[in-house]
C-alpha cells in the first residue's frame, strides 16, 4: 500500500503531471493522500456529491483552469466523489481539459472508474490504489491509539474489509469495558442513540458519507431529496 502512495506522489509532483483519475475503495485514504501530496498546490477542492452537475462551480473551475501561473508551478483542481458526476458535467470537464493549456491539472477521485465516460477517461491517467492489508490497518490503529491491545486492533483490522478510515474510527472509539465495543460493523447500524450520535459525528468529521452504512440505497438517487442523515436516523429509530 505504501508503494501505491509513493508512486502516486512521484507522478503528481513531476514537472509536467497528467490529469488523473484516482480509483480506490471507500476509506483507504485517497483524499488524505492527495492533501499530503499536493496540498499546498490545490486551487479548488470540490465534493461532487454535493453538486453532481457542477452548475454552481463551472465558472469557478473555468477561472482556475485558465489562470496563468509562473513557469514550473501547477494548480490542482480536485473533484472528490467524482462517481456522482452527471454526464453533462463530465462533458464540461472534458472540454475544459481539451482547451486548458499550462498550469492547471485535474484529479478526479472515484471508487468506481466505470462511472467515468470514455471521452474523459481517454484524456486522463487512471491510477488504481489497492486496499490496505490487515497488518497495515492494524499498524495504523495502534499508531493512533497505542493503548489499544494488539488483539483488539487485529480484530478490528480483520473486520474492516480494507476500510482503514472505519478501522481507525473503531480503534479511537472502542470502549474496553464494553464487550460489544465496536461502534457498528460496516453497513450496519449502531445499537443505541448514544452510539448513533457518536457514529454520525465521527463519520461526518472524516468527510465521508453514511451511504455505505444504510440498507436503503434508493434515497441516494433522489436529487435534492431527503437528507441522508435524517433518513439514516429514521431507519435506526424504527429498528430499536
Amino acid at each position: 500500500m505504501a508503494g501505491d502512495w509513493t508512486n502516486l506522489s512521484t507522478m503528481l509532483l513531476r514537472p509536467d503531471p497528467p490529469h488523473t483519475i484516482l480509483v480506490g475503495a471507500a476509506g483507504i485514504g485517497k483524499s488524505c493522500a492527495l492533501r499530503l501530496c499536493i496540498g499546498s498546490a490545490i486551487g479548488i477542492w470540490l465534493r461532487c456529491s454535493q453538486d453532481p452537475t457542477l452548475r454552481d462551480n463551472r465558472e469557478r473551475i473555468k477561472a482556475a483552469a485558465q489562470r496563468k501561473l509562473e513557469k514550473g508551478r501547477i494548480t490542482w483542481i480536485v473533484l472528490e466523489h467524482a462517481d456522482a458526476l452527471h454526464a453533462d458535467a463530465q462533458a464540461f470537464l472534458r472540454r475544459i481539459i481539451e482547451t486548458t493549456l499550462g498550469s492547471a491539472r485535474f484529479v478526479l477521485e472515484v471508487r468506481d472508474a466505470a462511472t467515468i465516460a470514455e471521452p474523459l477517461l481517454s484524456r486522463t491517467v487512471l491510477y488504481h490504489v489497492s486496499r490496505p492489508m490487515p497488518y497495515e490497518i492494524r499498524g495504523e490503529i495502534l499508531r493512533r491509539r497505542p493503548s489499544l491491545s494488539f488483539a483488539k486492533a487485529d480484530e478490528i483490522a480483520n473486520t474492516a474489509d480494507g476500510n482503514i478510515r472505519w478501522a481507525v474510527l473503531q480503534g479511537l472509539g472502542y470502549i474496553p469495558e464494553n464487550d460489544n465495543g465496536l461502534i457498528g460493523t460496516p453497513r450496519t447500524t449502531p445499537h443505541s442513540w448514544t452510539e448513533l450520535l457518536h457514529f454520525m459525528e465521527a463519520v461526518q468529521s472524516t468527510g465521508s458519507s453514511p451511504r455505505a452504512y444504510s440498507d436503503n440505497q434508493t434515497i441516494w438517487n433522489r436529487p435534492g431529496g431527503i437528507c441522508p442523515w435524517a433518513q439514516f436516523a429514521l431507519e435506526f429509530s424504527q429498528s430499536v
